[in-house]
């Protein structure tokens, strides 16, 4: 059975494939644990930090405009691809920045992280809205619950990794964790077919 067969016969995927996308990518809503190992990993100051956080937010809100406009023209799935690479892109370069370039970390982490997080946000919401055509406060309220959800468990698990492994150690479990979420998930993501009945 093809992934769009799939999600045609169990649309509650969409919502499942959503949630967990959402939980692993809430990297702007939990900046706040990772800048004290950032800043001693890369021997940056506060301000540097700052600015770090800041590119972040800007990409995110960027690239929630850029997300948008694809998954319209492409489709969620081609969107959620698309988010994956540029997350990981910027997890896996974070992870291989050289302590002494750590200036650069706003451009080689937070823009890209920034876009591919922001990527896979409306092309969740959308697909899910669609899907629950007479459900989507339903759906919204899900996909919305787990995005809130991100910034504790992201929390936790800097918290619980960090000390152990170093935070370019944490970079590589979260982007390990993502990848195979992310993929599995977007080929989930598909439009519902116009014969499709809306989810009451």
């Amino acid at each position: 059975m093809s992934s769009s067969r799939f999600t045609a016969a169990h649309p509650w995927a969409i919502l499942a494939a959503g949630a967990c996308i959402q939980l692993l990518t809430g990297l702007p809503a939990a900046w706040g644990v990772f800048q004290q190992p950032v800043m001693e990993e890369y021997a940056l100051a506060e301000e540097a930090a700052a600015l770090a956080f800041s590119v972040l937010i800007a990409a995110y809100g960027v690239g929630c405009v850029l997300g948008g406009f694809l998954q319209d023209r492409r489709g969620p799935r081609c969107a959620a691809l698309w988010g994956t690479a540029l997350l990981e892109g910027g997890l896996a370069g974070a992870a291989l920045l050289p302590s002494a370039w750590g200036w650069a970390m706003p451009w080689v982490f937070s823009v890209p992280a920034g876009l591919g997080t922001a990527f896979l946000y409306p092309a969740i919401q959308s697909c899910a809205q669609k899907w629950y055509q007479g459900r989507k406060g339903f759906a919204t309220g899900i996909i919305g619950a787990a995005a809130g959800l991100s910034g504790a468990f992201l929390t936790l698990l800097v918290r619980t990794l960090a000390p152990r492994w170093g935070i370019r150690g944490t970079f590589w479990v979260l982007g390990g964790a993502a990848l195979p979420v992310c993929l599995a998930g977007a080929a989930l993501l598909t439009n519902p077919p116009p014969s499709a009945k809306p989810q009451t």
